[in-house]
């Protein structure tokens, strides 16, 4: 056991880790492709894959979307894409000004001494955009977010640091996937999960600690 105290730079994931955005960000693709697709199946199926798999980015997303589920292709495709994109993009830039922090997350991240990043599948210059106004972005070194993978995120965090002795706190399987890939340490985030049966059974699987509440960091062993 570890404490948690000991790492010496700190990932975080934004939505439903920092921000409970999780459900704000569902009903705003729901209603980008509602606007836009008239065939209710086809957005419900859309909507339950990015559910499903949240924490992936906005791009991976509405690509599969095309293919799998709405089969379009040619300039159909590229125009419905990047209609979805942008009005998916304008929304999340109101809903983020106004979603609360998780309970506890600042009293959590102040206590911590080492370098703080956030790799998220949210657009990297909105999520940026969005700390600056809110004050955020005081509290972490770097905000990194898509088109790049989260994987790679975390990569380059790690690069940039010259550091493997880190941590990942995450609340999505994509999470988990970028902290295994990377060869780092794993907390999973529950309260606001979208697949938390999922996630607490491959965490678990995995050796990582499932937290449901920001601990204190001098107290807490993983």
């Amino acid at each position: 056991m570890r404490q948690l105290a000991d790492y010496d730079v700190y990932i975080f994931d934004c939505d439903g880790v920092i921000l409970d955005s999780n459900q704000l960000k569902i009903d705003a693709m729901h209603n980008a492709l509602s606007a836009l697709i008239t065939d209710n199946v086809k957005v419900e199926a859309c909507v339950d894959y990015f559910r499903n798999n949240f924490g992936r980015s906005r791009f991976h997303h509405v690509d599969i979307f095309i293919e799998q589920f709405l089969l379009l292709d040619g300039n159909k495709a590229q125009q419905i894409k990047q209609s979805i994109l942008d009005a998916y993009s304008i929304q999340c830039k109101s809903l983020y000004l106004k979603a609360e922090l998780t309970p506890g997350f600042i009293d959590f991240i102040t206590q911590i001494e080492g370098p703080k990043f956030v790799a998220s599948g949210s657009e990297q210059q909105e999520l940026r955009d969005v700390f600056n106004s809110r004050g955020l972005d005081s509290y972490f070194e770097g905000i990194y977010g898509s088109p790049a993978k989260k994987s790679d995120l975390v990569t380059d965090i790690l690069k940039f640091t010259n550091c493997s002795n880190a941590i990942m706190f995450g609340d999505a399987i994509s999470d988990l996937e970028a902290a295994k890939i990377n060869k780092i340490d794993f907390v999973a985030y529950t309260p606001f999960s979208n697949v938390i049966e999922a996630l607490v059974e491959a965490s678990s699987a995995s050796g990582f600690e499932v937290i449901e509440v920001w601990p204190r960091i001098d107290e807490k062993k993983i």
